[in-house]
């Protein structure tokens, strides 16, 4: 089914339909309600603004509107916490005229929702979040009890609805730490190389490493996997095996070749990767120091900035050279990555997709590359898909790329006459 953009009335909030609720509890022996957690997207808002946010919020509403009739049923009442929330109430009719909602019927129902809306607004999240929107829902049922004034009664039923959302996403939460635990354990990741081209020269001068996760599963998406490990805090370990990898399949490169490797700036911590590793490493793979780049992302320059900064002299030290990778997906370390001066800079997707149609995109790289410039960094454009894409590139000075236009992310390496 298809996500319509097609507006819909507004989901009323909860305060709009307290009193006919509480008026229905009065004749009924008990009442049953989803809650619907999408909080977690609030950071949508804080990297990209309110109005693509809101954008995406009427999105949502009208997603859960559009489970009337098949998840849930038409008479069911659906409504906001509050005026403009990112927080949602679903309270249940009777299934029949004599019968009511049991929790046993209620735990099911919760995993149809849950896993109906994570599948759905991830389709819209994508572009911003990339990884799962982790869109939680708890349930509850309360029962009518004539001694109790009503709006205590559905007071108490939304907060026990709310404790069991955070119930179950803790529970999920722990699956997918041993998941991911054996997926570690078993290294079952796969590393797949994309060909970075220099197109004023019709050459490729390297690659870069990509992990995937097992095929066929939801950590074949390298975002959705990152994602999982920074919630099971295994990130660390994660991103020591996906580097461990890499190298380990980079074998047989081409001499002059650049390899670009992701790495988190805790990599320097790691003791499987000391100065002793990487000279080692590099005499593996038949390559000069400067030819190994180091990829760390700008949010890492954000969040991370002193052991960011202390990473970049570490690796510069040893001859190795720097890319700042996904740069102006959201963050703003501008400044930071002015200061540390890496020698390449990557340009997210996010800016180069439909850059031909986009006047404020063009004029953005036009500025990042003075930048660059004047720091003798070069940019590298990520995600190129089109010809139109590309020549606008070409247009704006931008000479290094790398997207479908030229190959997907595959094994073994490619090579230039096939996609030049």
């Amino acid at each position: 089914m298809e996500i319509s953009d097609k507006p819909r009335p507004d989901i009323p909030s909860f305060q709009d339909v307290e009193k006919d609720l509480c008026i229905s509890f009065e004749d009924n022996l008990s009442l049953a309600a989803l809650y619907i957690n999408c909080s977690r997207l609030e950071r949508i808002e804080r990297l990209f603004g309110k109005k693509i946010y809101q954008d995406v919020l009427k999105k949502i509403q009208n997603i859960i509107s559009e489970m009337k009739g098949s998840l849930v049923r038409t008479n069911d009442i659906i409504v906001s916490m509050n005026s403009g929330s990112d927080e949602f109430l679903i309270f249940l009719a009777k299934k029949r005229q004599d019968e009511t909602f049991y929790p046993s019927d209620l735990e099911t129902l919760c995993d149809r929702v849950s896993t109906h809306l994570n599948d759905k607004i991830f389709q819209i999240v994508v572009p911003y979040l990339r990884g799962k929107p982790r869109i939680s829902v708890g349930y509850a049922v309360i029962l009518n009890n004539p001694v109790m004034r009503d709006e205590r009664l559905l007071s108490k039923l939304i907060d026990d609805a709310t404790k069991m959302a955070g119930y179950q996403e803790f529970k999920k939460l722990m699956r997918d730490k041993e998941k991911l635990q054996e997926l570690i354990l078993k290294e079952s990741i796969r590393t797949l190389f994309q060909p970075i081209v220099d197109f004023s020269e019709k050459k490729i001068i390297g690659y870069e490493a990509l992990t995937r996760g097992p095929i066929a599963t939801e950590y074949e998406n390298p975002y959705v996997l990152f994602d999982a490990a920074t919630e099971t805090e295994l990130v660390f370990e994660l991103d020591s095996l996906c580097r461990k990898k890499a190298f380990q399949n980079a074998k047989g490169i081409a001499q002059g070749h650049k390899l670009f490797i992701n790495c988190m700036p805790s990599a320097i911590l790691d003791p499987k990767f000391t100065d002793s590793s990487i000279e080692y490493i590099l005499k593996e793979l038949k390559i000069e120091p400067q030819n190994l780049v180091i990829e760390v992302t700008e949010r890492e320059a954000v969040e991370n900035y002193d052991l960011f900064k202390e990473a970049i002299a570490h690796y510069a030290n040893i001859g190795l050279s720097i890319a700042v990778d996904d740069m102006g997906s959201g963050y703003s370390s501008l400044e930071s990555v002015v200061e540390l001066r890496p020698h390449f800079i990557k340009l997210d997707m996010s800016i180069v997709r439909g850059i031909h149609k986009n006047i404020i995109k063009q004029e953005l790289i036009k500025a990042m590359s003075g930048l660059a410039k004047k720091m003798n960094s070069e940019i590298i454009a990520e995600g190129i898909e089109t010809e139109e894409e590309l020549n606008t590139l070409k247009e704006i000075g931008i000479k290094l790329g790398q997207g479908f236009l030229f190959a997907k992310p595959s094994d073994p390496f490619i090579s230039i006459g096939e996609y030049i």
